[in-house]
């Protein structure tokens, strides 16, 4: 009954130790956790009362305006470097509409905001639609986690800008180095994104879902390759009314508070074991005897329940688990681990094994190799031994293809065996399909690049440099387009001028992300089509993609076509059709400008015996000769055609009755003087009857008109002889 009486005492008081402590504990957290609350709170209201003012400073919204000239601008940087000064804040910055930084704190500093584009950011889509908006995300450029706070900025109603205010959430964790115990804050997606432990930071307390992960990705709010799930749940611990928590194999007292307007949950918390050795202490003071009897049976006893839910747990893990103690004997082991490692159950017959008895299971069925297996033993024994942490993927002769999860921990090593056999057959097929993709584009005969939504050309292909004929030292796996853009206009691609304008011209204008499509025939003749397409994300524009074709090939045979259509094969001079068509378009530009235009007919006298003396290859010899002694009386703006046979037709522009006479002349003698001889060596004369014409402007000509009255001039010319002007 002594033994009894001294136990219940001791347990009494260790039980009663560890409650006062407790609430203690949780009073204190609870105190604290109000402060810290009240502190943010004060904090974010205040960069928020100072954002709202801001936005109406009429220095600011003169900086909006379009065009605002430089000394507006002057003006806004260094107010809002004196405010981020005064709040000691990490950056304030002023966006036009279109989310274009203007105006920034540190405008004179190398990472400076100005001119970048945020506008893929919640706040500044909160602030245009509901004039403020708060965001809590990484920096893209300070690469610093920030609390953004914005407001929109109106001008008569109209929201021309938006003011932000980064908050560096540094100068909060100076205040809770003040403050005993740890703590974290997570967000509205249960990510922790500021803590007194770093390890915790960028860990996600529950599983994040596609659609947040899709939005994380989107806005940049965090690096999501760094985000992890932290191990955190209730624990079967309990001090009185006092629940604990179980935080990556350690147990804590939590309290946590909301931040409701801005969606976040503040944990405060302290470790428990303190409060065991407290409770301890107190036993031992009031009973030495009982309390060693009863720690000894609290010991024995809460060892096997910790065994028994520990096992309970691992047996329905979807991994096997094994948990061996310091000298390397195990003492708990799941069913999953016999099936993924395909362990007998001969093997367990006798009771758990030690880790040397299973070493030496495997090494004897060639799980590593024909390595001796005493060598192999000995060389794992020793790793174990130097007890480090490990993570490694194993690849068993069946093929399935294990990940093993070593941790330390002060009674033993636990660890994980994982079956990733599909999952590994999985990446290995998308970076197969990735690659077959990516030397898809890098062997297509079109240039392709794609940009980022910050100018920044994240993928190119061989082709594209070798189109646009561009160095090698630009070969980089993430090229700026600026500076493309920049050696292109230094080495001349789009024509004279100062390279730095063409360089904020292209910049300002692929901002836009809007759909193009054009023709850039560069300097050593070759002509490319250009065609770029915006990428949306959600309806957002997050870049573009860009092909470049060589259509020189092209243009060169489009221009052959056009002029086989437009010229008459024998003489190359016009053919009728374009003739005409170039005579109703000169007639219309003589009656805009009211300047004399006049029309010369030619027809070969007697070219129909020429042909039948000599033969036709002589006459087309004759049509020859006269088109070139016509191309070289006539002026460079003159345009002669052939109508059909030996009738050939010139209208000449700007040119009265007088000129064309004079220049009708010209050509009958030149005609006159052509030297040709046939095939036998005879003389071949030819000459030319002419009827000159002008275009009546007052009585508004027409080409059919013009061509009666040259006509009949020819056939006057004709009749009275030939050879001759009329």
């Amino acid at each position: 009954m002594a033994v009894i009486f001294l136990v219940a005492l001791g347990w009494f008081a260790a039980r009663e130790t560890g409650e006062t402590a407790a609430r203690e504990i949780d009073q204190n957290l609870s105190h604290r956790i109000t402060l810290y609350k009240n502190f943010l709170q004060r904090e974010l209201n205040q960069v928020d009362y100072i954002a709202s003012i801001l936005a109406q400073n009429p220095q600011l919204i003169a900086a909006l305006q379009p065009n605002a000239v430089g000394r507006y601008i002057d003006v806004a940087n260094n107010l809002l470097k004196t405010a981020n000064q005064k709040l000691e804040t990490a950056t304030v910055f002023l966006m036009d509409k279109n989310g274009r930084t203007v105006a920034a704190s540190n405008f004179d500093q190398e990472h400076s905001f100005i001119g970048k584009n945020y506008s893929f950011r919640p706040y500044f889509k909160n602030a245009l639609e509901k004039e403020t908006g708060r965001f809590l995300a990484v920096g893209i450029t300070s690469y610093q986690l920030g609390y953004y706070v914005a407001h929109a900025i109106k001008n008569g109603g109209e929201t021309v800008g938006v003011i932000v205010i980064k908050i560096d959430l540094r100068h909060i964790q100076q205040f809770t180095k003040d403050m005993d115990g740890d703590y974290f804050i997570a967000d509205e997606r249960n990510i922790i994104f500021l803590s007194s432990n770093k390890t915790f930071e960028l860990k996600s307390l529950t599983t994040i879902s596609a659609n947040d992960r899709r939005y994380i990705s989107r806005t940049r709010q965090y690096p999501i390759h760094k985000i992890e799930t932290l191990e955190n749940h209730v624990s079967d611990t309990k001090y009185g009314q006092f629940n604990t928590y179980r935080i990556n194999y350690n147990e804590y007292f939590v309290r946590k508070v909301s931040l409701e307007e801005l969606n976040w949950t503040v944990w405060l918390f302290a470790p428990t074991a303190p409060i065991r050795n407290q409770a301890l202490s107190s036993a031992i003071g009031i009973s030495l005897i009982g309390l060693m009897a009863m720690v000894a049976f609290y010991l024995l006893y809460k060892r096997r329940k910790d065994s028994e839910r520990f096992q309970t747990i691992v047996d329905n893990l979807p991994s096997g688990v094994t948990f061996f103690d310091n000298n390397l004997q195990m003492l708990i082991c799941n069913e999953m681990v016999k099936k993924v490692l395909d362990f007998p159950d001969s093997l367990f017959h006798g009771g758990l094994p030690s880790l040397r008895t299973l070493l030496r299971f495997n090494a004897q069925r060639g799980e590593y190799g024909e390595n001796n297996p005493d060598l192999v033993i000995a060389e794992q024994i020793e790793k174990a031994k130097q007890r480090i942490d490990h993570v490694f993927e194993r690849k068993r002769p069946d093929g399935t293809i294990l990940e093993i999860r070593g941790v330390w921990l002060d009674q033993g090593l636990i660890t994980t065996y994982t079956d990733i056999t599909d999952r590994k057959k999985a990446e290995e097929e998308a970076m197969r399909t990735s690659g077959y993709l990516r030397a898809l584009l890098q062997n297509m005969d079109q240039g392709v690049t794609v940009t980022d939504e910050n100018l920044n050309i994240v993928f190119w292909n061989n082709a594209f440099f070798d189109l646009l004929k561009l160095p090698d030292h630009l070969k980089k796996p993430v090229m700026k387009y600026e500076d493309l853009i920049r050696y292109n206009a230094i080495r001349g691609e789009y024509g004279p001028g100062d390279p730095e304008q063409h360089v904020k011209l292209r910049v300002q204008a692929s901002l836009k992300f809007e759909p193009h499509k054009f023709e850039r025939t560069r300097p050593d003749g070759h002509t490319l089509q250009v065609t770029g397409k915006p990428l949306h994300i959600d309806g957002e524009p997050f870049g573009f993609i860009s092909t470049y074709v060589d259509i020189t090939e092209h243009k060169r045979m489009a221009t052959r076509l056009r002029k086989l259509a437009n010229t008459d094969p024998l003489t190359e001079l016009n053919n009728r059709r374009h003739f005409t068509t170039l005579l109703e378009r000169e007639i219309k530009r003589s009656r805009r400008n009211g300047n004399p235009l006049s029309l010369l007919l030619l027809d070969l006298d007697h070219f129909k015996t020429v042909n039948d003396r000599f033969g036709h290859n002589c006459g087309d010899m004759a049509l020859k000769a006269f088109a070139d002694t016509s191309r070289d009386i006539l002026r460079d703006i003159d345009v002669i055609g052939r109508l059909g046979g030996e009738e050939f037709c010139i209208f000449l522009p700007d040119t009265d009755r007088e000129g064309a006479y004079i220049l009708a002349e010209r050509m009958r003698q030149g005609v006159e003087n052509i030297d040709l001889v046939s095939d036998k060596n005879e003389p071949i004369k030819l000459t030319v009857s002419i009827g000159v014409a002008m275009l009546d402007n007052v009585m508004g000509d027409r080409i059919e008109d013009i061509l009666q009255r040259a006509d009949k001039a020819l056939y006057r010319a004709k009749n009275e002889g030939r050879n001759r002007v009329c």
